[in-house]
């Protein structure tokens, strides 16, 4: 043997991977939180099919991800509520797999939102309110709070009781709150709010307010823990406190420019604030509610978004923006209506996509959450 070779006896052989569960969840926790991740992987074999069923592991795929992908919307058309899928093949929901529950006698329920994988909905028949999960098909029916029998229900707001929504999916109905906004106009205009707790199965205390007058129609935004609707057609915005229970109106800014309801969004920013999006010819013009030490609180402008630089697809094809049709918390993104479709435009990024052809609806209402394709992956009630 010549100097400097070594023998084959002495030569190290590779470690080997581990062959062990733990390596092959690591990897799986990994794979895009899509529709048909989970159930193309469990094709490969037996072993795989039964890491990823596993209750734990599906848990720990939500909360590695913590966004949940935005499945489509339920879209409203005067009542007529229909859910819109918008990612493509294989991901895509057919839309009659999140058709809404019907109360005996086949009419359809009011919808009134959606947040953290559940749904929202009204019976005003029966005086109920409904928390839906399209998912799992779980829902649970909570009658009105007392006085809320009169007048009408015209807004409210479901949320995950953790305030992270890592439960998307992960069971019939995880723990949540419930808002109900209740509108009287006589003698005077009037605002009452109101909280359920699943946990406890308990209302909190009614909390009113005057209100300039009854006119608006987008969902409402979370903010930490304040809840947010427009009051289109004046210069507040309702707000509902769910620490302290309580309603109150606030001023938009006093100088913004739109000349439409349809113009001005509220949304949270990055900073996790209240934020408002006006729409002109211009572009979008951005505003945040600032706070001092002394607790006054003071809308600050933070940026114009140049038309010019948001919709241009190419010297030839201009995009003329409408109507604003909604906001994800989860993506931080509008939801436009063009005169060429409807378009999704993220805040951050400024990166739009056109989702579809457009069709004029009152109110979409945009629904995200975890799902796998699939009877063994969709958990069920049971």
């Amino acid at each position: 043997m010549s100097e400097g070779t070594t023998s084959p006896a002495l030569e190290q052989e590779p470690v080997p991977l581990p062959d062990n569960d733990d390596l092959h969840r690591e990897i799986f926790l990994r794979l895009p939180p899509l529709p048909s991740s989970l159930p193309r992987a469990s094709l490969v074999c037996r072993r795989w099919r039964r890491l990823l069923s596993d209750p734990v592991f599906l848990r720990r795929f939500r909360a590695h991800h913590r966004t949940p992908p935005l499945l489509g919307f339920f879209a409203d058309e005067d009542g007529d509520i229909e859910f819109v899928p918008t990612l493509r093949r294989p991901d895509r929901i057919p839309a009659a797999r999140f058709s809404l529950p019907r109360r005996d006698g086949g009419d359809y329920l009011s919808f009134l939102g959606c947040r953290h994988g559940l749904a929202l909905l009204v019976d005003r028949a029966r005086l109920e309110a409904l928390v839906w999960n399209p998912v799992t098909g779980g829902q649970r029916r909570v009658p009105f709070p007392p006085g809320f029998d009169k007048g009408s229900i015209y807004k409210g707001a479901v949320m995950s009781s953790s305030g992270d929504g890592h439960g998307h999916g992960d069971c019939c109905l995880i723990p949540f709150k419930l808002v109900l906004v209740h509108h009287t106009d006589l003698p005077d205009s009037i605002a009452s709010a109101c909280v359920y707790e699943s946990e406890s199965d308990k209302w909190g205390s009614v909390s009113s307010t005057a209100i300039p007058r009854l006119s608006l129609h987008q969902p409402g935004v979370l903010v930490g823990n304040q809840v947010y609707w427009m009051l289109l057609g004046t210069s507040g915005i309702l707000e509902f406190d769910l620490d302290f229970q309580s309603l109150s109106v606030i001023r938009k800014p006093v100088d913004i420019h739109v000349t439409n309801n349809s113009g001005i969004q509220a949304l949270r920013t990055e900073d996790n604030k209240l934020g408002l999006a006006t729409f002109s010819k211009l572009g979008i013009q951005l505003w945040e509610r600032e706070t001092n030490s002394n607790g006054v609180s003071r809308w600050m402008p933070l940026k114009i978004i140049e038309q010019d630089r948001l919709l241009s697809i190419s010297p030839s094809m201009r995009i003329q923006l409408a109507t604003i049709l909604g906001f994800d918390e989860d993506s931080s993104a509008f939801f436009i209506c063009t005169n060429m479709g409807i378009y999704m435009i993220h805040l951050e990024s400024l990166q739009f996509t056109r989702l579809f052809d457009g069709d004029w609806f009152t109110a979409y209402y945009p629904y995200t959450s975890f799902y796998t394709a699939g009877n063994s992956f969709s958990l069920s009630c049971k």
